[in-house]
């Protein structure tokens, strides 16, 4: 049980770490990123399921930072989410891949919406501070590591790594 909360936090911290930087300055920093692949690596001895398990880790995280790349460089996202992105895959397998593209899509969809609507019914006061301009100016940024994050997040508990852990 120590096991499964030591990294469960090494999982989680970093996610919370990224959706809160980028919620306020829409940047993630590098470290964060690296936190992310770091933090796979040091938890090996404590997730370790043999040899085609880290090689599948390793092909999903490759695969990812190539996508963030392309997606970065055809300007679909931001440079630190697509390098957290990265970082969250690699902790996932081909399994657990679908899950959390489809809930990342949901949250970053519930995330747009919010930030298309939400801007009317905010107070003014909220409106007009320096985030609520930023967030609500209308423009096509968003701070998407916060849908990158709870998706990750929520499928913690059903991945491969999460559950072994977590004995479901």
């Amino acid at each position: 049980m120590i096991a499964a909360l030591i990294v469960t936090l090494v999982f989680a911290a970093p996610l919370l770490i990224a959706a809160y930087t980028d919620f306020w300055s829409m940047k993630i920093p590098n470290l964060v990123s690296l936190a992310m692949a770091a933090g796979f690596l040091l938890t090996l001895p404590l997730t370790w399921q043999g040899l085609p398990f880290l090689t599948e880790h390793l092909l999903v995280g490759a695969t990812f930072f190539l996508a963030g790349f392309a997606m970065f460089a055809f300007g679909w996202l931001g440079g630190g989410d697509a390098k957290l992105m990265a970082g969250i895959a690699l902790w996932l397998g081909w399994t657990d891949v679908l899950n959390f593209i489809f809930m990342t899509t949901l949250f970053g969809a519930i995330l747009g919406i919010f930030l298309i609507f939400g801007g009317r019914i905010m107070p003014v006061r909220l409106r007009t501070s320096e985030v609520g301009m930023r967030l609500f100016q209308g423009g096509k940024d968003m701070p998407y590591g916060l849908a990158l994050a709870a998706g990750a997040l929520f499928i913690w508990p059903t991945s491969q790594i999460g559950s072994t852990l977590l004995g479901i």
